[in-house]
């Protein structure tokens, strides 16, 4: 399934670059391992070293195609990857899951599960099908529309006030996404019945056994997943799976402006925080819960607006 052999590659990283490493790596981070180190992020075929020095070390089976990842986006050399024993996703009769919201205050999470065979996601590869995130809203909004006509899918929302409703236990985000995507993968199996498939991938965001482990208590749990680093770019089922699951979002977050009267924002920004201020001021914080997932740090910014400001907030909160 993977290059079998190790490799080791490195980059010398800005701090706004190893910055966002860091935030793009949250689920993964190990800190404070020694005084030489910042952190290290430990997934199944990668480990990634962050030195004080600013030296970034990839090593490991993936070490290669982890480095390339972030060399596109600091505009660094691409090492060409010659490893022939590389699986490639787009050739099986698989079934991609991925999902969005949980990056964004304002909004539900959305998770979508699609299935597809070579002769689909050769379609969808001429549609120009590709990660959500690389694509404008009208884009994806367009490519939805024929995507749907193509592949079978299945889309779990859930909603910020049921999101906000859940028991501490419940409410960590990382649990709630093994349990959307666990899901939203068992309505697709129903939707396909007989349907023969090689594998079920998931766009990995924490490594297989903890995302099984989350869902030790859960009901029919389906166990036979790969869990995929970047698997947008990898599967282009797991990419229709982000851009039908964004257009889902869309158009929640757009309903509950409407319903509101306040365009709510993508995103967790300090313009995120403006609105979310706003949207106090006129409906309190009982409304914030119908529309903003309440445990981000919006929040706690949002009120410490209102107790330096406690004369604008509404007189029955």
């Amino acid at each position: 399934m993977q290059n079998i052999s190790n490799s080791t590659q490195k980059i010398l990283a800005t701090t706004a670059q190893i910055n966002e490493m860091l935030e793009y790596y949250e689920g993964y981070l190990t800190y404070n391992t020694n005084n030489y180190m910042i952190a290290r992020v430990k997934m199944a075929t990668v480990t990634i070293t962050i030195y004080r020095t600013n030296v970034v070390l990839f090593q490991g089976i993936d070490a290669t195609k982890e480095y390339n990842f972030w060399a596109k986006r600091f505009n660094l050399e691409i090492i060409e990857n010659t490893s022939s024993d590389i699986i490639d996703y787009n050739t099986l009769n698989a079934i991609g899951s991925d999902e969005v919201g949980t990056g964004d205050y304002f909004g539900p999470i959305v998770v979508c599960a699609t299935f597809t065979t070579k002769e689909t996601a050769s379609k969808l590869r001429q549609l120009g099908v590709k990660d959500s995130k690389l694509l404008t809203d009208s884009q994806i909004i367009a490519l939805s529309m024929q995507i749907t006509k193509i592949i079978p899918y299945s889309i779990i929302i859930l909603d910020p006030y049921k999101f906000n409703s859940l028991s501490p236990k419940h409410d960590n985000l990382n649990f709630v996404k093994a349990y959307l995507h666990n899901k939203a993968i068992n309505s697709i199996l129903k939707k396909l019945e007989d349907v023969k498939y090689d594998a079920i991938l998931i766009d990995e965001f924490t490594p297989k056994d903890k995302y099984l482990d989350y869902l030790k208590n859960s009901q029919n749990v389906v166990t036979n997943i790969t869990t995929i680093p970047h698997g947008e770019n990898a599967s282009l089922g797991i990419a229709a799976a982000s851009i039908l699951a964004r257009v889902a979002f869309i158009r929640e977050l757009r309903r509950l402006s409407h319903e509101y009267d306040i365009e709510l924002l993508k995103g967790a920004g300090r313009e995120v925080d403006r609105t979310a201020i706003s949207f106090v001021k006129s409906f309190g914080f009982e409304g914030l819960k119908k529309v903003a997932k309440l445990k981000f740090a919006n929040t706690e910014r949002v009120k410490e607006y209102f107790e330096a400001n406690p004369n604008q907030l509404r007189k029955s909160e």
